[in-house]
């Protein structure tokens, strides 16, 4: 589903206005297949379930759910940088992720890490410290800032940092971004707990470079990694978020 198909959130609004159906809004389409999957396990149904485009109109219609209070609606959210700041007090009816992003509480909870070859785990291992790196470096960038003036820039892909077959961050990269070893502080407070912090997406990523190379019995993807250990079960992080929206849906 591209971004353009999705309705404003005027339209979304007004949608909530007439609906009689509980709704969870989440940020964007990329989303909508874990979500539907979590729906399964919800004590309420129907539920309708609503992507909006993107962070900044999930918040911007959650600042207008006054205009349809009388609405079962709940609004759900990945962590991002709230996972290395407080959440604001004006968003603490949001239910959010643990991890950085929903990718990294499926991670996290899962044993798909148990997929890497042994041969693999030490370049792997490799890998990880310098997408960590990186990570901390764009973390100390974000926390400088003066607040509200910039954001937190992690959503680049692993092969850009760190082509296949270089065991370091690609030089014309580093030059590009002005990349610096970050300091001590930041770099404990990715690596602490490193599932949660670095962006999903890019721990899947990771793991598809050793297990889509050539000559293994069978390839995976990124996102068939995420579908595997979505579907795994016995994941307690994603249960929190089910017991969360569960308990939002039932209290409206």
């Amino acid at each position: 589903m591209a971004n353009q198909s999705l309705p404003t959130a005027d339209e979304i609004v007004n949608s909530l206005k007439r609906s009689f159906i509980p709704t969870i809004l989440i940020e964007g389409p990329d989303d909508v297949f874990v979500y539907r999957w979590l729906k399964k396990n919800l004590n309420i149904n129907p539920v309708s379930l609503q992507p909006c485009g993107g962070r900044t109109n999930l918040f911007s219609i959650y600042d207008r759910r006054s205009e349809f209070s009388d609405k079962n609606v709940i609004f759900v959210a990945d962590k991002d940088s709230y996972r290395f700041e407080d959440i604001p007090e004006d968003r603490d009816g949001v239910i959010f992720t643990s991890g950085y992003c929903i990718e990294n509480d499926i991670y996290e909870g899962s044993n798909i890490g148990n997929f890497i070859d042994d041969e693999d785990r030490a370049r792997l291992n490799l890998l990880r410290e310098i997408i960590g790196n990186w990570f901390a470096f764009e973390l100390k960038k974000y926390l400088e800032s003066p607040k509200g003036e910039a954001s937190l820039r992690v959503a680049t892909h692993i092969n850009i940092i760190s082509p296949i077959g270089l065991d370091r961050i690609c030089s014309n990269f580093a030059e590009q971004i002005g990349f610096s070893a970050p300091n001590d502080n930041e770099l404990e407070l990715v690596m602490n707990e490193y599932n949660l912090n670095v962006r999903g997406k890019q721990l899947f990523q990771m793991l598809s470079r050793f297990l889509s190379k050539k000559g293994r019995f069978s390839n995976f993807s990124d996102k068939n990694l995420v579908e595997i250990a979505l579907k795994q079960g016995n994941n307690q992080l994603m249960d929190r978020l089910v017991t969360d929206i569960n308990n939002e849906l039932s209290a409206a």
